[in-house]
């Protein structure tokens, strides 16, 4: 049987690539260098971006003051990619005059707490549950170790009061985000972000 010159070409070059035998170590090493190339990309991503989401909020936000953002439109979002079903409340906090006093309610499901370094890094976290109220209280203390002022028991006064968490972050912004229901739920909303709190303690 005699084939078309084209087919017997076309089987020429499958045969030689058959009799060609990869080097597996080369195609490992290639893979490898693959994946340490990925991962090097994605560490390196946010040191290369033009302006972190920090810079962005630093201007707009006062610091150790909560700012209660409007309800997220494309006209009023201050980064991208914010959901318009939530309502946010930020404070962007600096503890190294003196501690933080942080103080609010979670009321419910859907409602959450969280501290953002300038970097991005996570320091604390809480998620509010269902059918149930969390009070938090915390008191931000910068990363290292010096004289913060004195402890009322140390001034002779009994401290009865419940003693607050304390978070090691120098600097960030706390973001207080809580599920918007609909304009029937905004009142209870706007009154739950409006009591977190977020101020420099008194140094004495």
């Amino acid at each position: 049987m005699t084939l078309h010159p084209l087919a017997e070409r076309a089987l020429a070059v499958l045969k030689r690539l058959a009799a060609l035998r990869p080097d597996l170590r080369l195609v490992a090493a290639a893979l490898c260098a693959m994946g340490i190339l990925h991962i090097a990309a994605t560490l390196a991503a946010p040191m290369m971006m033009g302006r972190s989401a920090f810079d962005r909020l630093e201007p707009m936000l006062p610091v150790n003051t909560v700012i209660v953002l409007p309800p997220v439109t494309p006209a009023t979002q201050p980064l991208p990619f914010l959901t318009p079903d939530v309502r946010y409340a930020m404070c962007r906090y600096d503890s190294a005059q003196a501690p933080v006093g942080v103080s609010l309610e979670l009321p419910g499901k859907g409602w959450s707490l969280a501290l953002h370094t300038p970097e991005g890094d996570n320091v604390y976290a809480a998620t509010g549950e269902d059918e149930r109220v969390t009070s938090l209280r915390l008191r931000i203390l910068p990363t290292a170790e010096r004289f913060m002022g004195l402890t009322p028991e140390s001034l002779g006064v009994a401290d009865t009061t419940e003693k607050p968490q304390a978070v090691r972050s120098d600097r960030g912004i706390i973001v207080l985000r809580a599920p918007d229901k609909g304009r029937a739920y905004r009142p209870f909303i706007e009154a739950g972000l409006r009591r977190f709190t977020c101020a420099a303690e008194k140094v004495r």
